[in-house]
């Protein structure tokens, strides 16, 4: 239904329409008090009956207001609540220039581990976060997990959010019919362990590019749901490791008390796995071999790779400027190429057959400058960071701190002593408590 874009709302400007859509509106505004453009969503209040709208406003207001109090880096930011001739608006931190995992899926529905895993931990933070102040989102869903630039993951829309603890799951179906739990389809009351089961849709969608319910109409969806009859990660994924298809059975237990029992225990469950995954990597590329000619008896180890011959910093460099085209899946590739060839040529090549055909050249061009000006390495500034030290901790914190990582980083190395300590500090900045363990558990 459209409706009349009002001039503003309170001491907010409104400028256009950012989407509208059958539950709601969200407006581009501006708050004048600090210069700030802001999103502004409202509801349409007609799809409530007279009778209830009082009752509805209230608990609206109160959810509103406890999710304005969850500040994490995984989620939209609710910056104010208020209304007006009893319309209720929120105001949220505007999200430019993302992707949301449903087009990212779209793209290439296949996606790395490693991004993969970037993708979910921090996915699953946001969703801790919101859990431990007793909200349920409800409608966790690929449109509303925006991938941002730098790296950083956050989750929108609190339009569907209900706060349990106020009673308000009670009755109706609220989401999205792919992504929703087999208790919101049978209309019982739902709590944190329903979002655990969209994560469980939204993890095996990243790793196949299909949903595990997979129906023609919505009957046929709810009876495969409620039952649990979906599709094995196995067979349509046979070279994942083992555990991920445990992870994914878990998250998609019909029986809530046999599911994954919170978002924090998803994540850890992932980032287990993963480690896994990259010691294997690691163990692989140091033992590359090559056959010698026939009626020698061994194979032998390649000697003077280019990862043996060239400063970590150069290959820093060469991962940063394939993250940008392929995304963290970038760190692995470069060891393992670098592993196996002593040819610039074929690393160069090689890594650009990993990125889409329209940016190639300028890659390779990249590649080339930077590997003949290696000479001009950057100074950090400290003699404890390295300038390899220093692009692996900006990697790991920039999805949880932003662009502003790698000057906190080197402030933050003027003052300590050691490398242990300079990973604790900088761990103090990541607010999730699962992610500030993996990024110790990585650095150290």
């Amino acid at each position: 239904m459209s409706t009349q874009t009002p001039a503003s709302v309170g001491k907010y400007r409104i400028d256009s329409i950012l989407g509208e859509g059958a539950m709601g509106v969200v407006y581009k505004g501006h708050d004048p008090d600090i210069d700030r453009i802001v999103a502004i969503k409202t509801l349409h209040t007609h799809l409530i009956d007279t009778s209830e709208r009082a009752s509805w406003l209230e608990r609206f207001a109160r959810e509103a207001k406890a999710a304005g109090k969850c500040l994490h880096g995984n989620l939209v930011t609710i910056f104010d609540y208020l209304e007006r001739n009893e319309q209720p608006y929120l105001v949220m931190e505007l999200i430019e220039q993302a992707v949301n995992v449903q087009e990212r899926i779209a793209r290439r529905p296949l996606p790395n581990l490693q991004e993969f895993g970037s993708i979910m931990t921090q996915m699953l933070a946001g969703l801790d976060a919101i859990h431990g102040q007793g909200i349920v989102h409800r409608d966790i869903k690929p449109a509303n997990i925006l991938l941002l630039p730098d790296g950083r993951l956050k989750i929108a829309d609190f339009g569907v959010a209900r706060i349990e603890a106020l009673g308000a799951t009670n009755g109706g179906m609220i989401g999205t019919p792919d992504y929703m739990s087999p208790e919101q389809f049978m209309g019982q009351q739902a709590d944190h362990r329903a979002d655990i089961f969209g994560a469980g849709v939204i993890m095996f969608e990243l790793l196949t590019g299909r949903k595990p319910f997979e129906s023609n109409s919505l009957g046929e969806l709810t009876q495969k749901v409620i039952s649990g009859n979906g599709l094995e990660l196995a067979n349509l994924a046979p070279e994942l490791p083992a555990a991920l298809y445990q992870i994914s059975a878990a998250a998609l237990a019909p029986d809530p008390n046999k599911r994954l029992p919170n978002a924090r225990a998803f994540a850890t469950a992932i980032h287990a796995a993963l480690r896994d995954v990259d010691r294997q990597v690691m163990n692989d590329t140091e033992r590359t071999i090559v056959q010698l000619p026939a009626g020698n008896p061994a194979p032998v180890v390649l000697s003077q790779t280019l990862a043996q011959q060239m400063p970590k910093s150069v290959l820093s460099r060469v991962e940063t400027l394939l993250t940008k085209q392929i995304g963290p899946i970038a760190k692995v590739l470069v060891r393992k190429v670098s592993n196996s060839t002593t040819d610039t040529n074929q690393l160069i090549d090689q890594l650009a057959a990993e990125i889409g055909p329209e940016y190639r050249e300028e890659f390779k061009q990249a590649v080339r400058q930077h590997l003949g000006q290696t000479g001009s390495a950057m100074t950090t500034g400290s003699p404890l960071l390295s300038p390899d030290l220093l692009e692996a901790l900006t990697n790991q914190l920039v999805p949880h701190i932003g662009p502003i990582a790698k000057v906190i980083i080197k402030k933050t190395a003027k003052t300590c002593t050691s490398r242990a300590e300079l990973c604790q500090t900088l761990s103090g900045h990541i607010d999730d408590e699962t992610s500030r363990a993996m990024f110790l558990e990585t650095m150290a």
